[in-house]
């Protein structure tokens, strides 16, 4: 029995190294098959890789990300420009002469957001017309003001635009 044994091992070995290798030869085709499949997600739809797609992509958001910081940095500059440009306009119409009528006489007051800016009065008679200009810092000036040219500056520096131009 031990003889029918050994002529069975060498039977036996060379059985079990055939169906190991047929096994083998399985998941090498599994495997093949996997591997093209990963290949495909992997490339673009033009058919280049995902790895140039990703350098493109990464080199696009860097190149994004300057752009806006350099936007952020207009945008602050344009802001604190924007501080400075007049901004607000106050208006008031008015009689300076009882025999005037129709509110031909008139006070405008140009300001910025700090109250910078100047008032123009126009004094208008029946045979002349005066116009005045002072200048403007933080919403007073030097010049004495007339009640009118007071309210076209409170009437600028109002945020209700009908207030403006009353």
């Amino acid at each position: 029995m031990i003889s029918q044994l050994d002529s069975a091992v060498p039977a036996i070995v060379f059985g079990l190294i055939g169906l190991l290798a047929f096994v083998l030869v399985l998941f090498y085709l599994r495997l093949n098959r996997d591997l093209a499949s990963i290949r495909e997600a992997l490339k673009g739809t033009s058919g280049e890789s995902l790895e140039r797609l990703l350098v493109d992509h990464t080199r696009g958001r860097l190149k994004l990300e300057e752009e806006n910081r350099e936007l952020q940095a207009r945008v602050a500059e344009l802001e604190q420009k924007a501080k400075s440009n007049i901004g607000s306009v106050g208006l008031v119409r008015y009689d300076a002469f009882e025999e005037m009528g129709g509110d031909q006489s008139f006070a405008v007051a140009f300001q910025n957001e700090a109250g910078d800016g100047v008032v123009f009065n126009s004094i208008t008679g029946r045979q002349q017309v005066k116009i005045y200009c002072k200048p403007l810092r933080g919403g007073q000036s030097d010049h004495a003001l007339t009640p009118e040219e007071e309210q076209a500056i409170r009437n600028a520096q109002s945020r209700d635009m009908e207030a403006r131009l009353e």
